[in-house]
């Protein structure tokens, strides 16, 4: 499985890979740090299965991240990954089809099992 992460933290972007695997096995992880890189990426690789995307990107700011990039890639499967996870902002996102919305105060065997669920039943957010 093929996997886009597009995060500007370099300490969470090595952790996700790690996550990554131990949710759902071997997976071929991609990056990017900023909206602009991902869309680059994403033009010249293979469609990954889904992307995980930080809505606090450089240059960017919260749900505005994800309509630029719902714009240029409507039917890309997201999952959400960010710090802020506040009901509105997570109601946004649902309203622009993410899969999922996992924040990053969870630790890691948390964040595994939210990985897990999107995978096999599609779709996770926090309660």
């Amino acid at each position: 499985m093929h996997v886009l992460v597009v995060e500007d933290n370099p300490l969470i972007q090595k952790l996700v890979p790690a996550v990554l695997e131990k949710a759902i096995g071997e997976v071929q992880v991609s990056s990017a740090r900023t909206l602009e890189e991902a869309f680059q990426v994403l033009a010249h690789q293979s469609r990954p299965a889904f992307v995980i995307l930080d809505l606090g990107l450089p240059g960017h700011d919260g749900v505005d991240t994800l309509r630029r990039f719902r714009l240029k890639f409507p039917n890309l499967p997201v999952v959400v990954f960010s710090v802020t996870e506040d009901e509105a902002t997570v109601r946004a996102a649902k309203r622009l089809g993410v899969s999922g919305y996992i924040p990053k105060r969870l630790h890691a065997g948390q964040m595994v099992e939210a990985l897990k669920q999107v995978v096999s039943q599609g779709s996770f957010f926090p309660s």
